[in-house]
C-alpha cells in the first residue's frame, strides 16, 4: 500500500513536470534542427598592397552574400565572421580588373553560401608618387609701431607630399590652411598650422601640420628691449 501511495501522490505536478520537460526538449532539438537564412552584407578589405598605389575605386562597394545554417549557427554569426580579402601583391602601376567575389570570400565551413550578389567585384588601382615641395606660410595685417620681427622659422620648410603620378608633379608648394595675423603679434610667438590639403594630395609624410616661430623685439616694451640688448 506504501509503494502504490507513493507512486500516486501527487501524480498531477508530476505529471505537468514531465510535459514541460518533454516541450523543453522539442523546442531545442527542433530549434537544433530548423533551418533558415540569413543575408549579410560584407565591403571588400585588401592586402599586400604596393606601397606606390592606393585603390581609387571599388564597385560595388557592399556585396550580399545570403547564408543557410540553423538557428544555432545563424545566432552566432555576424557580418565579422565573412571576409572577402583580395590580394594586390602583383598590381604596382594604374589598373582596372575583376575579381570573382567568391573566391576571396572566408566565412565559417559549417555555414552553406546560398548566393553572392553581385558575383564580380571591379577594382582600380592608381599609381602615387612622392615629391619635396616648400611650405608657404600666409600673412595679413600689420605689425603694431615699435614691433619688429628679427627671426622668422617655419618647421619643417620643406614637406613630402604623395599623390596621384599624373598629377603630384604639378604642386609647387604647400600652404598652411590658416594664416597668422601679423597686427595681433606683440611678442615672440610660436604658432601651430594645419596644411592645406588640396584633392590632388593623398597624404603628408609624417604630421599635417607646420611650426612657425616669430621672434620679435617690441620697443613698446621695455623689459623686452633689455632682454634683446642683453
Amino acid at each position: 500500500m506504501k509503494t502504490k501511495s507513493f507512486l500516486f501522490e501527487n501524480l498531477y505536478l508530476r505529471m505537468v513536470a514531465l510535459f514541460l520537460a518533454t516541450l523543453v526538449w522539442a523546442i531545442i532539438t527542433g530549434k537544433e534542427r530548423s533551418y533558415e537564412e540569413k543575408t549579410i552584407e560584407v565591403s571588400p578589405e585588401y592586402y599586400n598592397v604596393n606601397p606606390s598605389i592606393v585603390v581609387s575605386s571599388v564597385i560595388p562597394y557592399n556585396v550580399r552574400i545570403k547564408v543557410r545554417g540553423t538557428s544555432n549557427q545563424l545566432e552566432k554569426i555576424s557580418e565579422d565572421n565573412f571576409k572577402i580579402r583580395i590580394d594586390l601583391e602583383r598590381i604596382k602601376e594604374n589598373s582596372r580588373f575583376n575579381v570573382f567575389a567568391e573566391d576571396a570570400l572566408q566565412y565559417p565551413t559549417d555555414i552553406a553560401i546560398l548566393s553572392i550578389q553581385p558575383k564580380m567585384i571591379e577594382i582600380t588601382t592608381t599609381e602615387i608618387s612622392t615629391r619635396e615641395v616648400p611650405v608657404k606660410v600666409r600673412y595679413v595685417g600689420q605689425l603694431k609701431s615699435g614691433v619688429v620681427i628679427l627671426e622668422r622659422r617655419i618647421t619643417p620648410n620643406k614637406i613630402k607630399i604623395f599623390g596621384y603620378k599624373s598629377q603630384v608633379f604639378n604642386i609647387n608648394e604647400v600652404e598652411a590652411a590658416e594664416y597668422i595675423d601679423l597686427s595681433d603679434i606683440t611678442k615672440s610667438e610660436t604658432f601651430s598650422l594645419p596644411l592645406k590639403k588640396v584633392k590632388e594630395i593623398i597624404r603628408f609624410e609624417g604630421n599635417d601640420f607646420v611650426t612657425v616661430s616669430i621672434i620679435v623685439e617690441n620697443k613698446n616694451d621695455i623689459s623686452d628691449s633689455k632682454t634683446i640688448n642683453k
